[in-house]
C-alpha cells in the first residue's frame, strides 16, 4: 500500500511502513507539507497492528536532510507578523512531528546517509534507532542564521563527550562519522554499500516480529578514522569552561591552537543573541524529556521572532547571499543576561497544542 504525500514516498508492506524524503534538489529540506505528511502517517500507524516498525530514509542524493526549509519558515513568520492568521505555524509543524517521533511506541529506524543538518538531525536523533553511514556530514548551523540548535538538540547534543556538543552548537562545525563515534554520539556506523541489504533484512524480519536492534547491530562497524574534533577535546573543554562567551572569544584570540581561529571567528561573526541563547540552552539544566525540550524550543523560537536576526540571517545566507548579516546586537557585550532570562522565562511562554496521541500517552503513563 502506498500513500500520496508532497515530496514524500510512503509505503506499507509486510509490517514495515517506509517514509522516504523525496526533495533531492533542495537536499530534502523539510517543508510544512512534509512535516504534516510525516506526522499524519505516524498518527495513522500509531495503533495499527499491521505496522510493526517505521523506516525513515531519503532518496539518493548527497544529503539525508539539510534541515528545515528556512525560506518557507521566514515567509510564514513574515505573513503571521503582518496579521495573516491563515498561515500554518512552521515551527509547531516541525516540533509536533519530532514529538511524535521521539515518543513513538514502535521502532523508528532513521538512516542518515549524507548531509544532516538542523531539522534533519531531529529526524535522526529523535528516532528510537538512529543509523548513520560513513557519508554522514552533521552540523547544527543555526547560530549563523539568527536561531539556535533546536529540534531537541538540548538533549541529543549532550550525548557527546565533554563540551563537544556545545562547541558544535556554538560554531556550526561539521563533523563526520569518526567524530560521532569517538564522541559517543553514535555507537557505530553502517557502510553505505550495506544499506540495501540492511533494509531488506529489516523488512523481512519485521514480518516475523524480528529484533530491529539485533539486525542493526550485525551491520554496525566501529573502525572509523579521521576524527576532526575529538583529538582536540581537552582544548575544547578548557576553552569552553569559561562562564562568559566574551572570555571564550578572548581566550581563543590569544591561543595558537589549530581550532582557535575558527572558534574566534564564530564568536565574532555569528548572531550574538543566538550564541548566548545557545550557551544557556546547552550548558544549563537539561530538559527532563523530549516533550519538554521541544516545548522549550518552540517558546524560544517564537520569542526570537521578535528580533530581526532570523530574517537577516536568511537574507544574508540564501537571498542576497552576501554572507554579511547585520545582527540586532553587533557584539556579545550588547547581549546581557536579562535578555536571555526573558527568552527562557516561564511567564506567558508560547505553546503549541500537543498531538492528541501524545496527550493520551501522557495521561495513561504510570505515575
Amino acid at each position: 500500500m502506498s500513500i500520496d504525500a508532497e515530496n514524500l514516498q510512503i509505503e506499507v508492506e509486510n509490517g514495515t511502513a517506509s517514509i522516504t524524503l523525496d526533495r533531492p534538489r533542495a537536499l530534502h529540506a523539510l517543508t510544512i507539507a512534509m512535516c504534516h505528511g510525516i506526522s499524519a502517517s505516524l498518527e495513522q500507524w500509531w495503533n495499527d497492528d499491521a505496522v510493526t516498525q517505521i523506516l525513515l530514509t531519503a532518496t539518493p542524493s548527497r544529503a539525508f536532510c539539510a534541515g528545515g526549509d528556512i525560506r518557507e519558515a521566514l515567509m510564514v513568520m513574515q505573513a503571521q507578523n503582518a496579521g495573516d492568521t491563515s498561515q500554518p505555524d512552521y515551527f509547531a509543524s516541525e516540533y509536533r512531528m519530532d514529538m511524535l517521533i521521539s515518543n513513538y511506541p514502535k521502532p523508528i529506524i532513521t538512516i542518515a546517509d549524507g548531509l544532516t543538518m538542523g531539522g534533519g538531525a531531529g529526524l535522526l536523533f529523535n528516532a528510537s534507532h538512529p543509523v548513520i553511514t560513513e557519508n554522514i556530514d552533521f552540523t547544527m548551523p543555526e547560530t549563523g542564521i539568527g536561531l539556535f540548535p533546536d529540534v531537541a538538540a538540548s538533549l541529543f547534543l549532550r550525548r557527546a563527550k565533554g563540551l563537544l556538543g556545545f562547541y558544535i552548537g556554538l560554531t556550526g562545525t561539521r563533523i563526520g562519522h569518526a567524530d560521532m563515534l569517538a564522541s559517543g554520539m553514535m555507537p557505530g556506523f553502517v557502510a553505505s554499500a550495506d544499506l540495501p541489504e540492511l533494509k531488506t533484512e529489516l523488512k523481512r524480519e519485521a514480518a516475523n516480529s524480528g529484533d530491529s536492534n539485533a539486525i542493526i547491530n550485525r551491520y554496525l562497524r566501529h573502525d572509523a578514522e579521521g576524527a576532526r574534533l575529538m583529538p582536540h577535546l581537552s582544548w575544547i573543554n578548557d576553552m569552553l569552561s569559561h562562564d562568559r562567551l566574551e572570555d571564550i572569544r578572548d581566550a581563543a584570540a590569544a591561543s595558537d591552537h589549530p581550532l582557535a581561529a575558527s572558534l574566534y571567528e564564530a564568536l565574532q561573526k555569528r548572531c550574538p543573541l543566538s550564541l548566548k541563547l545557545t550557551q544557556r540552552l546547552l550548558t544549563g539544566a537539561p530538559p527532563d524529556s523530549y516533550i519538554s525540550a521541544l516545548l522549550l524550543d518552540y517558546a524560544l523560537a517564537m520569542r526570537m521572532m521578535a528580533y530581526s536576526d532570523f530574517g537577516e540571517g536568511v537574507r544574508a545566507a540564501l537571498i542576497d547571499k552576501d554572507q554579511n548579516p547585520i545582527w540586532s546586537h553587533l557584539r556579545l557585550e550588547e547581549v546581557d543576561e536579562t535578555m536571555i532570562d526573558d527568552l527562557f522565562s516561564l511567564e506567558d511562554r508560547p505553546l503549541f497544542p500537543l498531538p492528541p496521541l501524545i496527550l493520551s500517552s501522557l495521561q495513561h503513563a504510570p505515575s
